[in-house]
């Protein structure tokens, strides 16, 4: 009976620990992954908390520079911002004309365009016609008729405003192709310039200048096309007395 008691109490104590193995590594492994995941955390925070501080002391070692460089600029702005608010209606219209005529606000450096070079261009007196030339001065003692001082006053005529017929009677002033006859292609003429012969010729005449509001030429002079322009000519000399550019289209 001893034996039996025995040998039972010896096997409970024998599977006892088998029973509770397992559960104890379990416990172990959850805990240490527990463990893991809270160090990885701590880590995480603790980088993020480095990254954090050494961007707080980037820009408090470029704070004060900026402030010192860019402070006087604000300043200024913020009291040109004030004195603006504090103007009146007047004012501000006033400043505004005033800065769009100011010459010193454009750009000196810019190359003169081409139109403006030729309009500013000197005459060269040539007895063969090329390129940016003119024709020598005619004699007077032929001339038939006297010359005329013309006055652009007929602009301030309300007969002769011929931008208003033109936006009533566009087809009039759309006259087609424009024959060069030295090929030299459109350079703006100025009042004064000679221009040679050809240019002024029958075939550029404008024979009925009240069609398209202008003011008959006196006799001596005409009215003739160069391009899209309408120039009135001194027919003796060749010189341009008036001029009228963008006339056609």
């Amino acid at each position: 009976m001893r034996k039996i008691i025995l040998s039972l109490l010896l096997a409970s104590v024998a599977g006892t620990p088998a029973i509770a193995g397992p559960r104890d590594r379990e416990e172990r492994q959850q805990q240490s992954s527990e463990d893991r995941q809270k160090a990885r955390e701590e880590r995480q925070q603790a980088r993020e908390e480095r990254q954090q501080q050494v961007r707080s002391e980037r820009a408090a070692m470029a704070r004060p520079q900026n402030i010192q460089q860019n402070g006087p600029l604000i300043e200024q702005r913020r009291q040109q911002d004030v004195q603006v608010q504090q103007r009146t209606p007047r004012e501000r219209i006033a400043e505004r004309r005033q800065v769009s005529g100011n010459e010193t606000l454009r750009r000196q450096d810019r190359p003169v365009p081409t139109v403006l070079r030729d309009r500013t261009r000197t005459p060269v007196v040539s007895s063969v016609p090329r390129r940016g030339t003119q024709p020598p001065l005619r004699v007077e003692g032929g001339r038939r008729h006297g010359t005329v001082n013309w006055s652009t006053n007929w602009r301030n005529d309300r007969r002769y405003d011929w931008r208003r017929w033109r936006d009533n009677n566009r087809s009039r002033f759309h006259i087609g192709f424009y024959y060069d006859p030295f090929g030299w292609g459109y350079q703006p003429y100025s009042v004064g310039w000679r221009l040679w012969p050809s240019y002024y010729s029958s075939r550029y005449w404008i024979n009925d200048p009240w069609q398209y509001r202008l003011p008959y030429a006196p006799a001596g002079y005409r009215w003739v096309r160069y391009y899209d322009d309408a120039l009135l000519v001194d027919t003796w000399s060749g010189q341009v007395v008036d001029v009228l550019r963008s006339f056609f289209w």
